[in-house]
């Protein structure tokens, strides 16, 4: 299987988090940062505006590369969350929404979507949010303590 690029957005408004909210095969709850798949021919950026329309609904404005986050479902199968033989690259930046117009009403959304959800960022670890290895790291910039793009290894 091929190593697999992706990019996420972090959007933090009055203190909580924009998350997308999934099933899992059995149907519990699962939150995610906005984001996919980069395609071929698209830039970072490009991949994180389009996914943020089918996932969402809104424009953003990219604003900062803050992480770069391995995940290889191998060294986390016993989660039994993704495929053991997934290994995705996500780039991940902090975004602002530019539109909120059609918000939460995502053209193209996966088939497990079930909608988005603001977290308050202080009760991540309350919820099923992964990556979880970035709880922290998105407190901080809730707080203003913005990173300056590093490298967080294989988290889940």
């Amino acid at each position: 299987m091929k190593v697999r690029s992706g990019v996420k957005g972090i959007v933090i408004k009055n203190n909580s988090l924009l998350t997308i909210k999934k099933h899992d095969d059995k149907f519990e709850a699962d939150y995610t940062l906005p984001g996919g798949g980069q395609e071929h021919g698209e830039n970072l950026v490009e991949a994180l505006q389009r996914e943020f329309l089918e996932e969402v609904g809104c424009l953003i404005k990219v604003k900062q590369f803050v992480f770069l986050r391995e995940y290889i479902g191998k060294n986390h199968h016993g989660n039994n969350l993704i495929d053991p033989k997934t290994h995705v690259v996500d780039h991940v930046f902090i975004c602002e929404i530019v539109d909120e117009h059609n918000i939460g009403n995502g053209i193209a959304p996966d088939e497990d979507y079930i909608g988005i959800e603001w977290i308050p960022v202080t009760c991540l670890n309350e919820f099923r949010f992964f990556p979880k290895g970035l709880i922290k790291n998105i407190i901080e910039i809730a707080n203003d303590e913005i990173p300056h793009g590093f490298y967080t290894g294989d988290i889940n």
